[in-house]
């Protein structure tokens, strides 16, 4: 495992022109907001992979688990979100077929590629690829490719395991299921980028972003395959610290199962920080009702304990979905992508 530095904690505040509701656990982080779109074709099926046994009971059980990738099927042309070329993509994941869409800017290549991963949004109205649409713009005018990932029962991906898995409902009125082998569905996607199989991505150059759930997500890959990304970028991610949080949520006289601590600590990355390699920048808005910007910050102070590199930008008067600093934020994240990619 790579050497790491350990920097000071910085954190950037960006100005903009709470109540936490949790129903059982996570609020985890319900996404809602303007980034519907059209929907895409589905792409040609990949050949399937010997299926791998996965050990989802817990964080440790799928950093042990082996890691199957298939390779990434392109299908059809999509409608764009900013002028660029847009395939529909499926690709096999531990024995899980996982769709999204491949976007590549105007211009020659190599591209240097980002992994987008929505957070936790109604099924029904879910189209695939359109959520984060802002940030997928931003990333596409500077230049960057995009492979944006339908976690597992969204759009045309798998259904996610409700039957061994943690449902919640945020409070919006449909469940999610806390399926947490859709973190190897995320380090599929970055293996799928780093492999060089991938027509004009530069595969020496692979960030990985998330939005909510999707954040957190994108942290647990981090902690699974250090190296797999070279910097992860986490917009208004949950708790990284499940069992303190959901010990909160029980003494608040939250509706939380018998057991949802230990449940929580099974599957509480900040335990893992040490073995992450890349850096992390943490996005987070101060008037955010969902996840409240004291989680980022003690995600931050957790990261850098550990050792590793992290930044926190806070974006002042910002929501859930940051707005109404979304603007300023998705500049920040390109800069901050950027920085790391060189």
């Amino acid at each position: 495992m790579p050497t790491r530095r350990t920097p000071p904690r910085r954190t950037r505040h960006v100005a903009a022109a709470a109540t936490i509701v949790v129903t059982a656990a996570m609020a985890l982080c319900a996404c809602t907001g303007p980034d519907r779109g059209v929907a895409s074709s589905s792409p040609t099926d990949a050949p399937s992979p010997p299926a791998a046994t996965v050990d989802a009971t817990s964080l440790q059980g799928l950093i042990d688990s082996p890691r199957v990738t298939g390779t990434l099927s392109i299908g059809a042309d999509v409608p764009a979100v900013a002028g660029e070329q847009a395939r529909a993509v499926s690709y096999e994941s531990s024995g899980a077929t996982v769709t999204g869409v491949l976007r590549t800017p105007s211009g020659s290549g190599p591209f240097p590629l980002v992994v987008v991963v929505h957070g936790s949004v109604d099924p029904e109205s879910y189209e695939t690829g359109r959520d984060m649409v802002p940030e997928q713009r931003a990333l596409l005018d500077a230049g960057y490719a995009l492979l944006v990932t339908d976690l597992r029962g969204y759009a045309g991906s798998d259904p996610a395991d409700a039957t061994n898995s943690l449902s919640v409902d945020p409070g919006y009125g449909w469940d999610t299921v806390l399926d947490w082998t859709m973190a190897l569905d995320v380090v599929a996607a970055l293996d799928i980028g780093r492999s060089g199989r991938i027509p004009g991505i530069d595969q020496d150059a692979v960030a990985l972003l998330g939005h909510s759930l999707g954040g957190l997500l994108a942290i647990d890959a981090a902690i699974i395959a250090p190296g797999a990304a070279d910097v992860i970028v986490a917009m208004a991610a949950p708790a990284t610290d499940l069992g303190a949080a959901m010990t909160e949520w029980a003494e608040a006289g939250s509706e939380i199962a018998s057991g949802a601590a230990a449940y929580g600590t099974l599957f509480s990355p900040q335990q893992h920080f040490s073995r992450a390699t890349e850096p992390l920048v943490l996005v987070h808005g101060t008037a955010d009702p969902v996840a409240p910007l004291a989680w980022a910050e003690a995600t931050r102070d957790a990261w850098a304990a550990a050792g590793g590199s992290v930044e926190l930008i806070v974006i002042e008067g910002g929501d859930h979905h940051l707005v109404p600093g979304r603007d300023e934020a998705s500049a920040a994240i390109v800069a901050a992508i950027g920085d790391a990619l060189g």
